[in-house]
């Protein structure tokens, strides 16, 4: 139990030391007459407006999608959950990307269409859209996943009732698997409103501009060492509606109770002569909010200049893959990114082995706090070298400001949550009597760990690892604000080509990480029987 306890000691130390620092950091600012403020109000209006557009656009599509998919024999069902199911590997600032190559209302694709000005992505409208999608899969998965643990001894007994298989699908499975569906809505909308890329990529630059608190605090740390204690009590708001947020989320998810029974077994409802025309339909939603902007992101990486479909060209792709300044973001995202998937596995793995609960749930708690609020956190703690002085005499110096050891440890620190829970779930399969036969037969306990229960946690501990890797590797706001003045990482190089420089050139790298997702989500599909 020490040993637990000065575990979780350090755990809590790392992972909510920082915001305590941050919190210290606004001590001297007035919080009442910076929140009141009427920027700051703005801002507020644009987090809610665009969070509360998106988590309704993910709601609206999400849980019919997970109907059709999970409870019907709608065709090509294995195909459409595969495709909505991928935004959740991308960064939602590649969707983003995709739109302005199409709906720019000036340059766009669909307004080269359909006439100049039809379309206009920029704005609080454009904002909700392009997080909505993003978050599709919020609602989808958990909605999917509640639909698939309803006991289907109900449904069984409405259909005894005189219920046709749609309407007991419709009036017992749905209304039972709502609560997980609301419950990833309000997810959807946490989502949203730590989002950065999208609201900075359509806010900042639309006519009037839309600012969000994201966008307001990071333009606060750019003004100096006064925004930055500005930008804390910023943070303390958004962090504040955050933890509303997961309460209710909790709340909603916890409203009923899904279990399943002898009933089980549930076969499709069947759609009848509605079959293939909700197929079409869910493919042209599916081509819509999900293939067509990356194509539009392909598009964009062979145009000769940004706007002009003529005359297409290499030439984005030959440049960007031979300079020095893309190799040199390259390699330090890739080192950066293995770095924190290794200790993320590795760290999971020693605080899962503890089997703690309250444990697991204190190392994942930081993956619920934005990552704006987290990098400022991170950023106040560290701007200056953290000295330790051991028994008069031995001076231990932790500089970390201005490095991208700073960037390494946010990873770790947002991310371990993945580490936890796979290890976790995978400790819970474990077979013991593999592990007490190798004690049985001499083996230290370390021994018996790591030829017994060690390879039965392969499996979960390499998905721990392949998703941190993929995240990391595109993350953008951690890096954005973290990584030091002169050197880049992949997202912060896609930010600034985007952003200020050269949409042609930042499309070359959207499209290597959308091959990256896609490769990965092909080596970790399941094989079928």
């Amino acid at each position: 139990m020490k040993r637990s306890l000065a575990l979780a000691l350090a755990v809590g130390a790392v992972a909510f030391g920082p915001l305590g620092v941050l919190l210290s950091r606004g001590l001297g600012v007035d919080w009442l007459a910076t929140w009141t403020s009427p920027p700051t109000l703005l801002a507020l209006r644009g987090t809610v407006v665009t969070s509360l557009g998106a988590a309704m656009l993910a709601l609206t599509v999400g849980l019919p999608l997970a109907v059709l998919i999970g409870r019907t024999d709608l065709p090509l069902r294995r195909t459409l959950q595969a495709a909505f199911t991928l935004p959740s590997a991308l960064p939602p600032f590649i969707l983003g990307m995709g739109w302005v190559g199409l709906a720019n209302p000036k340059a766009g694709l669909l307004n080269l269409l359909f006439g100049v000005g039809t379309f206009d992505i920029y704005g609080a409208g454009g904002i909700a859209f392009v997080l909505g999608c993003a978050a599709i899969p919020l609602v989808f998965l958990p909605a999917l996943a509640s639909l698939a643990r309803v006991d289907g001894a109900l449904e069984e007994a409405a259909r005894m009732s005189g219920a046709t298989p749609l309407r007991a699908l419709l009036g017992v499975s749905v209304p039972l698997a709502l609560p997980a569906a609301l419950s990833g809505a309000a997810l959807a909308f946490l989502f949203a409103a730590s989002a950065f890329g999208v609201p900075y990529l359509l806010g900042v630059t639309a006519t009037p501009p839309t600012p969000t608190l994201t966008t307001r605090i990071y333009s606060e740390v750019l003004v100096g060492s006064e925004g930055l204690a500005r930008a804390s009590v910023l943070s303390v708001e958004l962090l504040a509606l955050a933890a509303l947020l997961l309460v209710g989320s909790r709340a909603l998810a916890r409203g009923v109770l899904l279990s399943q029974g002898k009933g089980g077994a549930r076969r499709p409802v069947p759609l009848g002569a509605a079959r293939w025309p909700l197929a079409l339909a869910s493919l042209s939603v599916m081509f819509v909010l999900v293939v067509l902007p990356l194509l539009a992101v392909a598009l964009t990486s062979v145009q000769p200049v940004w706007g002009q479909f003529s005359g297409l060209t290499v030439k984005h792709w030959s440049s960007v893959l031979s300079n020095a300044r893309t190799l040199d973001a390259a390699t330090r995202s890739l080192v950066l990114s293995l770095g924190a998937a290794s200790l993320v596995t590795v760290l999971g793995l020693g605080l899962a082995s503890r089997r703690r609960g309250w444990l697991d749930t204190l190392a994942g708690a930081p993956y619920a706090v934005p990552g704006t609020v987290l990098a400022l956190a991170l950023l106040t703690s560290f701007a200056r070298d953290v000295r330790f002085i051991a028994f008069d005499r031995v001076a231990f110096v932790l500089a970390l400001g201005n490095t991208a050891w700073l960037l390494l440890l946010a990873y770790v620190v947002k991310h371990l949550a993945f580490g936890v829970r796979n290890a976790s779930d995978g400790f819970a399969q474990v077979d013991p009597s593999l592990t007490e036969a190798a004690r049985l037969s001499g083996a230290s306990p370390a021994r018996a760990f790591l030829d017994a229960t060690l390879p039965q946690l392969r499996a979960p501990l390499g998905a721990a690892f392949v998703v941190t890797f993929l995240t990391c590797m595109t993350e953008l706001t951690l890096s954005v604000l973290l990584i030091p003045t002169g050197r880049d990482v992949l997202g912060t190089l896609l930010f600034d080509l985007q952003s200020y420089a050269d949409p042609g050139s930042a499309a070359v790298i959207a499209c290597a990480f959308i091959v990256l997702v896609l490769l990965a989500q092909f080596v970790r599909r399941p094989k079928e029987a």
